[in-house]
């Protein structure tokens, strides 16, 4: 069995790969996905620092504010008619990253939510792939997912603003 697990980040070409066992690499995918959200914020606020200044270590701390997103129905409710299952599958994993502890999602989870609320869902695993090929997605652990800032922005305007992002 290969415990191998590859994180990859491109950020504009610049690009950071993290590849090894499953537990060096999760060490630092929260941290990283920190870092993402701080180079984000900051060069939205047209504050982006120079290449050169070093980035201050993360603080392991603080994560990223939960949202109150409501009851999983109500959420699902902003999707337009035209979503298709990769994205009903986005929306159902995000809104289960939002609750976890850990701040990820498995697909067996988000595809037994949508059933509950009678969304049924061809291929699950397929759809988080093709959501993992368009880097909405991301591997954390194995057989564990968080969706990307780009996800987010996705999700967001897909569903009119419904997650704030």
């Amino acid at each position: 069995m290969d415990d191998r697990v590859r994180l990859r980040i491109d950020l504009g070409g610049r690009e950071i790969e993290i590849e090894g066992p499953e537990s060096f690499v999760e060490r630092y995918a929260t941290r990283l996905e920190e870092m993402m959200d701080r180079l984000l914020q900051d060069a939205v606020a047209g504050e982006m620092l120079p290449a050169e200044t070093p980035a201050a270590p993360p603080d392991t701390g603080s994560e990223e504010p939960k949202r109150d997103l409501g009851p999983l129905g109500a959420f699902l409710h902003h999707l337009p008619n035209s979503a298709t299952e990769v994205d009903k599958m986005l929306a159902a994993g995000f809104y289960l990253e939002q609750k976890s502890p850990d701040g990820t999602f498995v697909t067996a989870d988000a595809n037994r939510r949508l059933a509950e609320h009678g969304i049924r869902i061809g291929n699950a695993s397929q759809c988080v792939r093709q959501s993992l090929m368009a880097k909405r997605v991301f591997t954390f652990a194995r057989g564990r997912y968080k969706v990307s800032q780009d996800g987010r922005r996705y999700l967001d305007r897909l569903m009119g603003g419904a997650i704030g992002s």
